[in-house]
């Protein structure tokens, strides 16, 4: 079976949704049964180059795409090489397909979450318009969906009804197993890895670090992740600027992220809105304490093994739960749950789980 992809989410620095592609190309390419091609904008990052190298045909348009027009402008591109693909199934890993792509081949999209119309303040009203407005276009026009989550699920389907009838499959998110023995290390600092921007709670993070210093608190914070936002960019500098404790150190690489979570206190993750949270699960497998909020997908992928604090309150309170919480948080970590709920998300299980789905629906 020929799957073409829209790999653009790898193209160049991914993050979670070229994250998410990355993990489970790499099984889905050990099944004889599928053959794969690599759409993007530009082929730059360390992880679609890999495909490359193993012989996955990559096309790319030649430019990064930053603004909706371009994104319009790159699906023409992608038509292009529809037609002369041929495949039987077009992937669409980032949920949205703005136009209505033409050939005989089955949609297949990945839903990562419905943020932007549960969550207009962080996206703005003309972005959650044109998601909602776009994702209804293309539910229209989709045979298969990809969940990662149960949550996903159930919200897509509270807010697009239609998806009901549409055969999907919760695939999750891969948790890959770490490829070199890292030494463990309390380097007294909290360290927060991901997009730096509101949704993730990076602001409230900013916010109750400075009340734990206040409070008497002594542990360095320690900031990594591409920067999304120029008002939390704003914050972060003159939180810097008060405070040498902090330290930003912008996108890191892999080995470098994992160095970190090596040598940490424990794991801040105090995500407004979530539709999985992969760092969470990568922390498990360093055996170190995390800090989160308490949304419903902590507890659908943990069991309730991480430490918690409560979000569903005024701001004022979110900020003193959260620096109560790095003041207090259990240091104790439950080693066989985390790695319980690790092997829930292996490479092989979840790879074996999207491949049989894939097969299920030929046609």
């Amino acid at each position: 079976m020929k799957i073409a992809i829209d790999a653009r989410t790898m193209g160049s620095r991914p993050s979670g949704v070229g994250m998410y592609l990355n993990d489970f190309l790499n099984q889905l390419i050990k099944y004889d049964d599928l053959e794969f091609y690599l759409l993007s904008d530009v082929a730059e990052s360390e992880y679609i180059r890999n495909f490359e190298k193993m012989g996955i045909p990559v096309v790319t348009q030649g430019k990064k795409i930053y603004k909706s027009a371009g994104v319009y402008s790159y699906f023409s591109f992608v038509q292009r090489e529809l037609n002369r693909i041929k495949p039987d199934i077009f992937w669409e890993v980032n949920t949205v397909i703005p136009v209505k792509l033409k050939g005989n081949f089955r949609i297949m999209i990945t839903v990562h979450d419905m943020f932007p119309i549960e969550y207009v303040q962080y996206f703005g009203k003309v972005y959650s318009l044109y998601f909602k407005h776009g994702l209804s276009k293309t539910l229209k026009e989709t045979d298969m969906i990809l969940y990662n989550s149960m949550q996903t699920k159930l919200t897509t389907e509270e807010y697009f009804p239609v998806s009901r009838n549409i055969p999907n499959c919760n695939g999750y998110i891969i948790a890959n197993p770490l490829k070199k023995t890292w030494e463990n290390s309390d380097k007294d600092f909290f360290l927060y890895v991901g997009n730096m921007e509101k949704r993730k709670g990076v602001d409230l993070l900013l916010k109750g670090f400075q009340k734990y210093r206040q409070n008497g608190g002594t542990r360095k914070l320690v900031l990594a992740g591409k920067m999304q936002e120029d008002d939390i960019r704003i914050q972060l500098q003159e939180a810097m600027d008060k405070d040498s404790n902090i330290t930003y150190l912008d996108y890191v690489t892999h080995d470098k992220k994992h160095e970190l979570y090596a040598s940490m206190s424990a794991f801040v993750f105090p995500s407004k809105a979530e539709g999985f949270g992969m760092p969470v699960i990568e922390v498990m497998k360093f055996n170190k304490p995390i800090i989160a909020s308490n949304l419903p997908i902590f507890q659908e992928i943990t069991d309730g093994s991480i430490n918690t604090f409560d979000i569903d309150c005024s701001e004022a309170e979110q900020i003193n739960n959260l620096a109560a919480a790095l003041d207090g948080y259990n240091p104790y970590v439950d080693e066989t749950a985390y790695r319980d709920t690790v092997n829930r998300f292996s490479p092989q299980k979840l790879g074996k789980t999207v491949h049989d789905f894939i097969m299920e629906q030929k046609i």
